[in-house]
């Protein structure tokens, strides 16, 4: 286990007092979820879901990804010197880890040659993980945005899909603000929280990144009960059913959490080997 991950459990254990917190709800009162398996694309196949996490720790950001056929991939990002910086910490400028350089210039470059991004009609998703809030970077966030007409539009209530969607995550105020304070603009936001009865969809909140160990229990290879089964069949379902897709973090890297997870019709399946994820989804069915 890495030793960001050790920090993770860590910090997870002393916040529920070494014992494990109580599951947040998943189902609505009385509601029995039928499991419905992700469909394999036409074109794509289930690479369609695939989803590289900390993509810009790979060799070659981006590329590395493109290489293995994912369809997503995520940066955290920072705002060091009026600049976007793409990092795990707030490191010193440096114009070789910047949003535009490592990311949004050859996506465009590719929808521009190919007319998207992997030349098949099918769209992308771009994952900023926003690790710090405040107005300055929401204001210079959108002003990069805005520069790449590959990327969806929402001009208030209606959204102009493009090859490439951008979903910020992370800082939950942050992302707010940014949705919020821009009715027009090129990005949309998640939520980290799910309920049950959450509202519908709309324009400015379209996904759910979960923690997997806070909505699942599964063994250290992402094998579930039939009771955790359950807890994630109505996730789904009810997330399909308002309108959204279902991204989890923090899920084993392992083929029984990617199989339970196309079980389950989950829509982005993470991963930060890329030829694992590769490998397990040429051959599932």
């Amino acid at each position: 286990m890495s030793a960001r991950k050790l920090v993770t459990v860590f910090l997870g254990l002393a916040m529920c007092g070494g014992l494990g917190c109580a599951q947040p709800e998943a189902c609505r009162d009385g509601q029995v979820a039928t499991p419905a398996a992700a469909p394999r694309h036409p074109v794509a196949g289930h690479h369609l879901r695939a989803h590289a996490h900390n993509d810009y720790e790979h060799e070659r950001p981006l590329l590395d990804a493109l290489d293995h056929h994912f369809y997503s991939v995520e940066a955290d990002l920072f705002l060091n010197e009026g600049k976007l910086t793409v990092s795990h910490l707030n490191l010193p400028w440096d114009a070789r880890r910047s949003l535009e350089q490592l990311y949004l210039e050859p996506l465009q470059a590719r929808v521009d040659e190919r007319g998207s991004v992997h030349g098949d009609g099918l769209p992308f998703t771009l994952w900023l993980d926003l690790k710090q809030g405040g107005r300055e970077l929401v204001d210079t966030l959108h002003a990069v945005l805005e520069k790449y007409p590959m990327l969806t539009r929402i001009d208030g209530d209606t959204v102009q899909p493009g090859p490439v969607t951008v979903v910020l995550t992370g800082d939950a105020q942050g992302k707010r603000d940014f949705v919020s304070r821009y009715p027009q603009r090129r990005a949309v936001r998640d939520s980290n929280d799910y309920s049950p009865e959450d509202p519908p969809a709309d324009s400015a909140w379209g996904y759910y990144a979960l923690s997997w160990g806070d909505y699942l229990e599964s063994s250290g290879t992402g094998q579930l009960d039939a009771a955790q089964r359950a807890r994630l069949a109505c996730i789904v379902e009810n997330a399909h059913a308002r309108g959204r897709k279902v991204r989890f973090f923090g899920a084993p890297n392992h083929p029984d959490a990617w199989r339970v997870a196309l079980e389950h019709g989950v829509d982005f399946l993470g991963a930060d080997e890329l030829q694992a994820l590769d490998s397990f989804l040429e051959g599932a069915p």
